[in-house]
């Protein structure tokens, strides 16, 4: 029997001071809904297996995934702690496992370098890695 896993996935803005937990729908009309640790404690503590963290205006600003808030939430949180967005190079990883991420998480880096990911698996572990992809059907 399979058994169930939950995975909050939190999209950040972490561009602001202690960044945010937004929604919106195809990234627009973004309201804001929290702040990151307070809600991945809320949804630890409720039985959350992972929280993953994506910070969403990260490669569009270029800049790197603030550390803060990762560890911020590795001090309040005890299940797997998946970050991504402005990892684009193992020292980008590294600063993101060192302030206390259990996985990282390429989306743009993965299209713009394809060898990042071997790079990624290689140094740190398969394990360690995520490629997310944001996919969209069309009907041709």
């Amino acid at each position: 029997m399979l058994c169930r896993r939950i995975i909050p996935c939190l999209d950040c803005d972490l561009a602001f001071p202690n960044g945010r937990v937004v929604k919106g729908i195809e990234f627009k009309k973004i309201r804001y809904a929290g702040i990151p640790w307070q809600l991945a404690e809320r949804y630890y503590r409720e039985g959350a297996d992972e929280i993953v963290f994506l910070d969403i205006t990260a490669t569009h600003e270029k800049r790197e995934t603030m550390t803060k808030v990762i560890q911020k939430t590795s001090e309040r949180v005890f299940v797997p702690l998946t970050v991504g967005g402005g990892i684009r190079s193992i020292e980008d990883a590294r600063k993101a496992f060192n302030a206390g991420a259990d996985k990282v998480s390429i989306n743009t880096a993965a299209i713009e370098n394809p060898n990042i990911i071997n790079k990624l698996a290689k140094y740190f572990g398969s394990q360690a890695c995520v490629v997310a992809i944001d996919a969209k059907r069309r009907y041709v």
